[in-house]
């Protein structure tokens, strides 16, 4: 068994300039990022502001603990809401919302079929990069 804290597959490829807009997998859990921020304390930030929104709007969505930039943030852009895993939730597979609610697993199936880039740019080299990135993923 391997542990593994935060993944950042966001960057570029030499041969596959739309890289950064396939949505790179991203899932950020220990905050190695931020040097100076507790991951903890950002957690409780965000789940204090979703306590505030309740308690305006009692018909708010259940609270989505972040673990990842949106597509648009991982390619530079501005965008909108982090994904992240909805709680409380007593499944054994939680629900990831994203750009759509999948299983956490169903996503992780989808990311690693699509070598760690599950959405689709339409760059000439893409789908024989992801081939080869997918090939390798979950070797032993």
């Amino acid at each position: 068994m391997r542990l593994v804290g935060d993944v950042w597959f966001v960057g570029s490829h030499p041969e596959w300039d739309e890289a950064a807009e396939a949505d790179p997998f991203v899932i950020e859990l220990e905050g190695g990022r931020y040097a100076n921020v507790r991951i903890e304390d950002y957690w409780a930030s965000e789940y204090e502001a979703w306590k505030e929104r309740v308690a305006e709007d009692a018909t708010a969505e259940r609270f989505v603990l972040p673990v990842a930039p949106d597509r648009l943030h991982k390619s530079n852009v501005s965008g909108g809401e982090p994904y992240g895993v909805r709680l409380p939730d007593a499944c054994a597979d939680g629900v990831f919302v994203a750009e759509a609610e999948v299983s956490f697993v169903a996503y992780l199936n989808q990311v690693f079929a699509n070598g760690g880039f599950p959405a689709q740019t339409g760059g000439a080299n893409e789908a024989e990069i992801k081939r080869s990135l997918a090939a390798g993923l979950l070797g032993a």
